[in-house]
């Protein structure tokens, strides 16, 4: 019964680890959206509104990294 519950917690531990390398979660829609710069360059957070814009059918233009809402990278999908 504990090694049950131990590998339970284990395995929960490392699923905890594992989603920190999923990345940074782009926030928007067809018209284009934001996403956060932590831990990435600003030519990575082209290259995520990219690949979010294509989904779409459309090409990105990057705006800018707006300060006032912490550092986020704000794009327009065109």
């Amino acid at each position: 019964m504990n090694r049950r519950i131990v590998t339970l917690l284990l395995a929960f531990a490392v699923m905890f680890v594992l989603s920190g390398c999923a990345g940074p979660r782009v926030a928007g829609n067809e018209i284009g959206g934001a996403i956060p710069m932590a831990g990435i360059t600003r030519q990575q957070a082209a290259e995520l509104a990219r690949a979010y814009c294509s989904r779409y059918g459309h090409s990105s233009r990057m705006l800018g990294v707006n300060t006032d809402t912490g550092e986020r990278a704000v794009f327009e999908c065109i």
